[in-house]
């Protein structure tokens, strides 16, 4: 089959779930003969768009990769507020539609209507990954007009979910496919796609477990002695939960467990300084499974997660987890994994760190049943066949809809 997939940012240094889920794809689906191709930006900061990759066309593990020149940076002095001013309007009478439009445009990266439709045309299928930005916001349709098309929304309960541009792409798409349950749930209750949408999870590869040596370097590295530790992964913001886990641990250590520490592995910073917090900022992938690995549990206190790799990384290292149970994907993780216990308060987290400390026997039970969850469900093997069947009827729904001249929706 020959397939695009079109994302803001493309590379194997580039952090971030909708990338790192667009490569590990595009990669294996390459690795197994269909003719896969990317379209994406020459940037590899969201903050900005700043032009860092060279323009053009080049082949990188086995897939075409499409490079295009950001024409200016994002210019966030007037983008801010009309994103604030947008998004905050959205479930009530909502910014003009030259203003959504407008904010999608300036949201960025803009990759050009006419590479998009060369590209798409050319192809069975156009695979776009990540709603938030202009490559789906401003494109989705273009490709449409020309080929079947796949929206892979990676979609968190946020204000920018309920625009009314977003709606438009989701009618654009021929398919919808979401990485989790609670993730299509939302999806189908706000944009009402459930008809043409699949579950269909990440895939994660095996990992191999760190030596005691590298775990020992690591707890070295960061200072953390012998001292019992929860590790957070991923970028250090409020919407993602950091500044909550950094004051519930805070007053963990100074209730109830004096050595607890917190590791927060990610780019970013906390509001302010909290006491046996460790901000790790960007680790290798080696020191970052290490840590992870010698962590008494990994915990995810986002609320806006579409599937969470960091988890799932967590369980096939055998750790357990605690997670926000406020977040429909991370508790459906847990409730259908057995691997993680939940908290929407304090009260909620203190319990859960108390039990994981007091009962080793506890941690290696839910730990198990969390690689077990992993190894099961997000095996390529299992994955593969499940992307490629929603594929297939996004190929059928497109065709019949090109042969009938009719909308994507």
């Amino acid at each position: 089959m020959r397939i695009a997939f079109v994302v803001q940012r493309y590379g194997p240094e580039v952090v971030g779930g909708a990338e790192k889920y667009t490569w590990d794809m595009a990669t294996g689906l390459a690795r197994e003969g269909h003719d896969v191709e990317v379209v994406t930006s020459c940037a590899t900061s969201y903050a900005d768009w700043a032009n860092v990759y060279e323009p053009g066309t080049a082949e990188v593990d086995g897939v075409v990769v499409h490079r295009v020149p950001v024409l200016e940076p994002r210019p966030n002095d007037r983008f801010t507020p009309l994103h604030v001013r947008v998004v905050s309007r959205a479930t009530r009478p909502p910014v003009w539609p030259y203003g959504q439009q407008r904010w999608a445009t300036m949201m960025g990266p803009e990759l050009g209507e006419a590479v998009i439709r060369e590209v798409a045309r050319r192809m069975d299928v156009v695979v776009f990954v990540g709603y938030h930005y202009a490559h789906s916001l401003m494109y989705v349709g273009a490709a449409a007009a020309v080929a079947p098309t796949v929206l892979v929304p990676t979609a968190h309960p946020e204000g920018a979910f309920m625009v009314g541009w977003v709606r438009r792409m989701f009618e654009h798409a021929d398919h919808v496919v979401c990485l989790a349950e609670g993730e299509g749930a939302l999806v189908d209750s706000v944009h009402h796609c459930g008809h043409r949408t699949t579950v269909v999870g990440c895939p994660v590869e095996p990992i191999e477990m760190p030596s005691a040596e590298a775990i020992a370097e690591a707890r070295a590295t960061h200072g953390l002695g012998d001292d019992p530790y929860l590790i957070t992964i991923g970028r250090l913001d409020p919407a993602k939960g950091s500044d909550e886990a950094a004051r519930y641990s805070k007053l963990v250590r100074r209730g109830v467990a004096p050595d607890l520490r917190l590791v927060m592995v990610g780019p970013g910073n906390l509001n302010e300084k909290r006491s046996g917090v460790v901000n790790a900022g960007f680790v290798d992938n080696d020191e970052k499974l290490a840590l992870l690995a010698g962590a008494t549990a990994l915990l995810q206190p986002s609320y806006m997660e579409s599937f969470s790799l960091a988890l799932v990384e967590g369980w096939l290292l055998g750790r357990p987890a605690i997670v926000q149970g406020r977040n429909a994907v991370l508790k459906g993780h847990a409730d259908r994994s057995g691997g993680a216990l939940t908290y929407t308060d304090y009260l909620g987290f203190e319990a859960a760190c108390v039990a994981l400390l007091e009962s080793p026997d506890l941690r290696d039970r839910l730990g198990e049943r969390g690689r077990a969850y992993s190894r099961e469900q997000y095996d390529w093997g299992r994955v593969r066949p499940g992307f490629m069947a929603a594929l297939d009827q996004a190929v059928s729904t497109g065709r019949n809809r090109l042969e009938r001249g009719g909308r994507a929706a």
